[in-house]
């Protein structure tokens, strides 16, 4: 925030500062009254129009907005199931581990 105002407050006084050095005290003398005041204020708005587009943030915020997909995470537990025995040609009950997506 202070950054913007040192900014804007740099820019008018080099324009200001630039327009008071070039311009001669004998101009106002010879019916040009009127150019000191509009040097002065297009000094003061093109130094607001400067200071402004200097202190704009420079990143890019955009419009939209995705929302972020859906993530299944599989629910695994243990469970004592039956399982063949391939050598007895029987069963026996091992400890296995089931997961499940939901």
């Amino acid at each position: 925030m202070v950054r913007k105002y040192i900014t804007s407050a740099l820019a008018l006084a080099t324009v200001v500062g630039t327009l008071a050095v070039t311009t001669e005290t004998a101009s106002a003398r010879y019916g040009r009254g009127g150019a000191f005041a509009a040097g002065a204020i297009a000094g003061v708005v093109g130094g607001a129009i400067l200071g402004g587009a200097l202190s704009q943030p420079r990143y890019y915020e955009p419009d939209y907005y995705y929302e972020p997909e859906p993530v299944y995470v599989p629910r695994c537990y243990y469970q004592n199931r039956r399982v063949r025995n391939l050598y007895d040609y029987g069963y026996h009950y091992e400890r296995v581990k089931v997961c499940e997506r939901y």
